[in-house]
């Protein structure tokens, strides 16, 4: 069966599979992505992990500016953050969140990071989908803007 996917508007993607149309936001079109990657790797015989690919949507945070990137870490959770960086172990993700996140935030973060366990797949799932879910929103809102080479203004 084959899936083609077509941008309408900024959070509006119609998903059409065989001979149906389905209408879904960005968050839901980068579910079924994952969704499609792990039954593709089954099908190799291969191994995949949805939380990698938890993990994989959840650095897209590290293309915010600062000014962005501060107001999406004012609306998350940080138990939240510090298992996403747990996660990651990307030390560039760690530096640019410890760094907009405010002072005292983030000497608790730096505390916790080292004191805290990594928890059970299903609860690491459930943060990352807190934080990506949240990052999806803001930016249908316009309230925060990924920055990549290829953006460009009119």
């Amino acid at each position: 069966m084959k899936v083609g996917i077509k941008k309408i508007q900024e959070n509006e993607w119609l998903v059409h599979i065989g001979c149906g149309v389905v209408k879904m936001d960005q968050f839901s079109v980068a579910l079924l992505n994952i969704t499609l990657e792990h039954l593709l790797a089954l099908e190799k015989g291969e191994q995949h992990s949805t939380l990698d690919s938890y993990v994989k949507l959840g650095l897209r945070i590290k293309s915010l500016t600062p000014i962005h990137m501060q107001k999406l870490l004012r609306t998350l959770d940080s138990q939240d953050l510090i298992i996403m960086m747990m996660l990651a172990q990307d030390k560039t993700l760690n530096e640019l969140i410890l760094s907009n996140i405010g002072s005292i935030l983030a000497k608790q973060i730096e505390a916790d990071l080292l004191t805290s366990n990594i928890p059970e797949e299903s609860e690491a799932k459930e943060s990352l989908r807190r934080i990506v879910e949240k990052t999806f929103e803001l930016e249908a809102l316009g309230e925060i803007e990924f920055i990549s080479s290829e953006t460009r203004y009119i």
